[in-house]
């Protein structure tokens, strides 16, 4: 079976547990707060309160200041938290009880765990669109109507990625410390506290090397400069979430008969 038969079939397994998906979803966004009186809302709280301190800081230390420096940041970050989310290939892994004891097609928990962390960038943004036409900034309608489709193509590479990921780390534990390690360090070379022009030399390389930058500038162009994104970053965002969903998915297809005896 060639990759786009075993995708086709994988798109209606999951369709027919859609149930389960759903349940797997609602289990991850409740339980990951379980017993706590905000629930939910920590999934926002808590990177506002990053935000929050990270413009302070930098606002604070940086020699020639980002104008409106809060949206900026706040552009940039959920896409570079969702990626690193999902670029931590813990989908089976965490998820090791169902693979083993239900008769499920595997990939659903890597596409319930997508998903888990997707929904919390779906409502940040909403916050933060909603904070930028109260505070009068330039609005770009039609840029604003192009988020869906930057978070759409976002949302396949994370997938993507997470199928990738997630499989390794099954096979080879080390995987995931290393990854886990990396994204610590990847916020740093992702323009989220700098310019994307700004950064020249070894640093410029490695900004435009670096697949998470061309899904953060599309939200920059959107959101902080208020114009339509670049049709460049569009294109590079759009090719990198095919070849990646295609390559995790074809991985992950090849591996995932071997997961129980593993897991």
């Amino acid at each position: 079976m060639n990759i786009f038969s075993r995708l086709a079939k994988s798109v209606r397994d999951v369709y027919d547990n859609r149930i389960v998906l759903m349940a797997l979803v609602r289990r991850n966004t409740a339980g990951r707060y379980k017993s706590s009186y905000v629930g939910f809302a920590w999934h926002l709280f808590l990177p506002i309160l990053t935000i929050a301190v990270l413009v302070i800081t930098f606002t604070a230390i940086r020699p020639r200041a980002i104008p409106d420096f809060w949206i900026y940041l706040s552009a940039g970050m959920f896409p570079v938290t969702f990626l690193s989310a999902c670029l931590r290939g813990r989908a089976v892994t965490g998820n090791a009880k169902y693979i083993t004891k239900m008769k499920i097609p595997r990939e659903i928990v890597v596409y319930a765990s997508a998903i888990t962390d997707f929904l919390t960038v779906i409502f940040a943004y909403l916050v933060i669109i909603i904070v930028i036409l109260l505070s009068g900034q330039h609005v770009n309608w039609a840029g604003m109507a192009m988020i869906p489709v930057g978070l759409i193509i976002m949302l396949f590479f994370g997938i993507g990625c997470s199928f990738l990921t997630s499989t390794l780390t099954v096979f080879v534990k080390d995987i995931g410390y290393f990854l886990g390690a990396i994204m610590r360090l990847i916020i740093w070379i992702t323009p989220t506290f700098f310019l994307a022009s700004e950064a020249t030399g070894l640093l410029g390389i490695i900004v435009w090397y670096n697949p998470f930058t061309y899904y953060v500038e599309v939200f920059h162009d959107v959101l902080y400069y208020g114009t339509m994104p670049h049709v460049e970053f569009l294109l590079t965002a759009t090719i990198l979430a095919v070849v990646f969903f295609f390559i995790g998915a074809a991985v992950f297809f090849r591996c995932e008969k071997r997961f129980p005896e593993v897991l």
